[in-house]
């Protein structure tokens, strides 16, 4: 009888792990297999291995696909919602059946490209991949949501701050105390084999002013991720991040594009191309205005850019774009 119920509680196991949104429990299945070797059922264990063997290939077997499909339709649900608690009622359903997704092996290696709303970011160097969102709310807000995926396999979930420090340039700020933002580009640069995985950014703030972003994603000795670095020479000194504030009512850009820098030299000018984040110059639409960045829009027609150099973002005014960058 002992034999016929253990068999029956492996074969059990055996069938959970076929279905997509229940992998198997290893931790259950070890310590089935550490009972029977103190109760000297060495049978068993041999049945119990086997079967392990058995779920964890039927397990892997699983097309990416079919967990795709699951998320696609759970992701649809937080846009469909009509209210606030049922976006984010279903946004936490989604986000915990992603979390357990992306813990898959191999799926670092996934696009998940049929995922509509969600940004999904690889470094040039392959080793990171963060995916971030956000979930609109009805006051004009927005809840930020996110994963950074390393190749080695470790997963951190991004978790928002609800009060961002008003000095949050100068900040150094973990993964899991977040300013919150959807990133929208990864630029991945070197200096002196150091690598800077540096992002472009966009948060809604209010109803009154959106925020655009430049920062770091760092990773300290122990590889816990973070963001943050003073590396951005600015008009105002040197920062951990740049952020650009600007009126609700226009659009900033910020974007990475080759383009055209000018060069003062003491007998005239000279252009050079490189590689730049370009951003519009910002001006208060009243001089009345001045320092009151919810009053701020593009000029329209000059534009200022950070160039990597020697390990910083160095600030330069005055770039000259060849095409319409809006």
């Amino acid at each position: 009888m002992a034999w016929y119920i253990s068999i029956i509680g492996i074969r059990s196991l055996c069938e959970a792990a076929k279905l997509p949104d229940k992998p198997i429990n290893l931790s259950l299945m070890i310590k089935f297999i550490q009972v029977c070797l103190m109760k000297n059922k060495r049978a068993i264990v041999g049945i119990a291995i086997l079967a392990l063997g058995i779920t964890l290939k039927a397990q892997n077997t699983i097309p990416f696909s079919v967990y795709e499909d699951t998320l696609t339709t759970l992701c649809r649900k937080i846009w469909k919602a009509k209210d606030d608690s049922s976006r984010l009622a279903a946004n936490a359903i989604f986000l915990e059946k992603y979390k357990s997704t992306l813990s898959l092996h191999s799926a670092f290696n996934h696009p998940f490209d049929s995922l509509s709303g969600i940004s999904k970011l690889k470094s040039g160097d392959g080793k990171i991949r963060i995916s971030t969102w956000n979930v609109p709310l009805n006051n004009g807000t927005f809840r930020y949501y996110g994963f950074i995926e390393v190749n080695d396999g470790h997963l951190y979930i991004l978790r928002e701050n609800d009060s961002r420090p008003a000095d949050w340039e100068n900040r150094l700020i973990s993964y899991d105390n977040w300013y919150g933002a959807v990133y929208y580009k990864l630029i991945t640069v070197y200096y002196n084999k150091e690598v800077y995985y540096t992002l472009l950014g966009w948060d809604g703030n209010n109803n009154n002013s959106n925020f655009k972003m430049i920062d770091i994603l760092i990773f300290n000795n122990s590889g816990i991720p973070g963001f943050g670095k003073a590396i951005f020479k600015t008009p105002d000194g040197t920062r951990n991040r740049v952020v650009i504030e600007y009126s609700e009512k226009s659009s900033a850009l910020l974007r990475y594009d080759y383009q055209t820098l000018i060069i003062q030299k003491r007998n005239g000018t000279r252009e050079k191309k490189a590689w730049m984040i370009v951003t519009d110059k910002l001006i208060p639409m009243l001089p009345t205005m001045q320092g009151i960045r919810k009053y701020y829009v593009p000029s329209g027609d000059t534009y200022d850019a950070y160039i990597f150099n020697e390990g910083f973002w160095n600030f330069v005014e005055n770039v000259k774009v060849a095409n319409n960058m809006h």
